[in-house]
């Protein structure tokens, strides 16, 4: 019994990781709230010490620059985007096949 609930723990774990994983590249700025959010508690006074180092070390690195997932349009890209009329068709781009060797 107690090796089938090992499985179940292993497998629990690796499955809440891969979900985690998979919103932080879906939906990074999001996570990162919701990190910030649920470590802010072990930045208080009376938390002991190695537990405050642990929530630092865990807390999101602060973002420097515009991603292209912010929605600043600091580089261009989304506002040409968000220029054309809704009902306008999409501009097709054909590219031509790499030639294989």
């Amino acid at each position: 019994m107690s090796a089938s609930l090992l499985q179940v723990f292993v497998i629990a774990a690796i499955v809440a990781w891969s979900a985690w994983f998979a919103l932080h590249r879906l939906l990074p700025v999001t996570t990162r709230r919701l990190q910030a959010h649920l470590l802010a508690p072990l930045d208080r006074a009376g938390v002991p010490g190695w537990l405050r180092t642990l929530g630092a070390r865990l807390q999101p690195k602060a973002t420097t620059g515009a991603s292209c997932g912010d929605g600043c349009s600091s580089c261009g890209g989304c506002s040409a985007a968000q220029a054309r009329p809704a009902d306008a068709p999409m501009p097709l781009v054909f590219r031509p096949r790499p030639k294989a060797h």
